[in-house]
């Protein structure tokens, strides 16, 4: 709660409970994670979106493994790519890698897969800057369904023969396990490869809708009664034409709640030539080569009231009243507040 010093008006302004399966408190976040990442992208090089999936023969393993398995996905995606890109019939060298998992599809089915943002060049092991060979595509999508299969089912195998595998009943049948394991290396595993349009803006943009975003969005719910909630969803089977779902209030919750992650588990991942402890150096040593100058993160030490200016041109300490100097009242989080005595102030308008 504050008041303007000038007119007096009160303004409340409402907690966020800033948890990152509400569908309400991470828009703000979203904004600042794509500025910040806008500054690290590399002028004049194509960024292409890539999709890793799982068959769906895998759904019941993920829910019992959750936190193991999904950084499973994420190092297999990262090697996968890595890995890749070093060959010199593609790329060779470290590209830039954001990687973000997503747990749900549009009906709020499971559906464990991730999503990347992949650069068009990267650092060679001589430290040069060097461009893909193939534009348009990269790495070709069998080639990134095969590596990526090999590596995620390997990887699972020793993990379940040093027994760090919560195992389904139906699985825990020796036999039973190898048959399974031999089914998922049958199946074809079709990941997703494309150049993004309308630039390397995009690509971060678009990503940021998975980023900081939930398994549905509160637009989406169109009725809910004591019984039942309907809500609209994208069948993606039937060219994207959007379609409704009713289901139970306990059924709505149980889907929504399959999708809430594991505690303290990250679901944006950083590799390549953005990892964490090398990013800015590596940056640097790129924009360089490039004849241009890095200037870092500026949102990284900028206070609250500078953020919000930015992000949505808005000042939370001018008053929307009258423009004048909003002042902060001290408040219980989440409880209501006698408004301040009148006697306790007095407007500048009401002594001129």
């Amino acid at each position: 709660m504050s008041v303007c010093k000038e007119c007096g008006s009160v303004h409340v302004h409402n907690a966020s409970c800033n948890n990152r399966s509400c569908p309400c408190c991470q828009h703000p976040q979203e904004k600042k994670w794509v500025a910040e990442r806008q500054t690290e992208l590399i002028s004049g090089v194509a960024y292409y979106h890539v999709i890793f999936t799982v068959p769906h023969d895998l759904n019941d393993l993920f829910r019992a493994n959750e936190k193991q398995l999904f950084s499973l996905l994420f190092k297999c995606v990262n090697d996968t790519l890595l890995a890749l890109c070093a060959d010199k019939h593609y790329m060779g060298a470290k590209p830039a890698i954001i990687s973000v998992l997503h747990t749900w599809g549009q009906k709020l089915n499971y559906h464990p897969h991730v999503h990347v943002c992949l650069s068009g060049g990267g650092l060679t092991p001589t430290q040069d800057f060097t461009e893909t060979r193939h534009k348009g595509f990269i790495i070709p999508e069998k080639v990134i369904a095969s590596s990526f299969r090999g590596r995620f089912l390997c990887a699972l195998k020793r993990l379940h023969d040093a027994g760090e595998l919560c195992i389904p009943k139906s699985l825990e049948d020796l036999d039973k396990w190898k048959t399974y394991i031999n089914k998922l290396f049958s199946k074809r595993w079709l990941p997703f490869v494309k150049e993004t349009f309308n630039g390397k803006g995009n690509a971060i943009e678009y990503l940021g809708r998975y980023s900081y975003r939930t398994a549905i969005s509160n637009s989406r719910i169109i009725s809910f009664d004591e019984e039942n909630v309907t809500f609209r969803y994208k069948d993606y089977s039937d060219n994207g034409v959007q379609k409704t779902k009713t289901v139970s209030g306990v059924k709505f919750v149980d889907l929504f709640l399959q999708h809430v992650l594991p505690k303290g588990f990250s679901r944006i991942r950083y590799a390549g030539i953005l990892t964490n402890n090398q990013k800015a150096k590596n940056l640097k040593r790129i924009y360089h080569l490039r004849n241009t100058e890095y200037l870092g993160n500026p949102y990284k030490k900028m206070k609250m009231r500078e953020l919000i200016l930015c992000l949505f041109n808005r000042d939370i300490e001018c008053c929307p009243a009258c423009g004048g100097s909003m002042i902060p009242l001290e408040s219980t989080r989440g409880q209501p507040r006698t408004m301040a005595p009148s006697h306790s102030f007095t407007p500048v308008a009401a002594m001129c």
